[in-house]
């Protein structure tokens, strides 16, 4: 799975062969295809792997506070993943491929809900702390953190040396207002 999401942030989902796939493995052809129904099947399960390496979940569900996620993002999106161009690649293809697979779709949807909803349990916790004002939608904040996440991924694809840490401390001085 490893070399199919690196031929995927290589050349594109729509390039990417079980052949190639195969042959980046170091297996036989066949190999392929004995452990996956087809190459769609292959590259969604790739996919899935790469997202959940590059973004994992038990790290999101610990932060306590919104300054503790925004450093832990940064960190995530700055050398993680921004750092990264075939990851990042990988990440939007995926995100493209989506719009037209049913299956991917459903499943990085279930996914990006998860983190939304672990984002909406922080901001609940912080609002209850008197940290963020009560009238802030929950909801609202973790589809806004979400967006800003993907803008910074595309911004740093087109220009590697875009300043995500600057960034991410500018939207952490704006959350802090009140």
């Amino acid at each position: 799975m490893t070399a199919a999401a690196e031929l995927i942030g290589e050349v594109g989902w729509g390039r990417v062969t079980t052949r190639a796939v195969a042959e980046r493995a170091g297996l036989p052809h066949g190999a392929v295809s004995y452990h996956f129904r087809g190459k769609q099947d292959l590259l969604i399960e790739a996919s899935m792997s790469a997202f959940a390496n590059a973004m994992p979940y038990a790290e999101f569900a610990t932060p306590s506070t919104m300054d503790e996620l925004l450093t832990l993002v940064g960190a995530e999106i700055g050398a993680g993943v921004a750092g990264n161009r075939a990851l990042t690649r990988l990440m939007f293809e995926s995100l493209r491929e989506a719009e037209r697979d049913e299956k991917l779709r459903a499943r990085l949807g279930e996914m990006l809900a998860t983190y939304r909803q672990v984002i909406v349990d922080l901001v609940r916790t912080t609002q209850a702390d008197g940290a963020m004002p009560a009238q802030v939608s929950p909801e609202g904040v973790a589809t806004l953190l979400g967006a800003v996440g993907d803008g910074l991924l595309l911004h740093a694809l087109l220009d590697p040396d875009l300043d995500v840490a600057g960034a991410l401390e500018t939207l952490r001085a704006l959350l802090a207002r009140r």
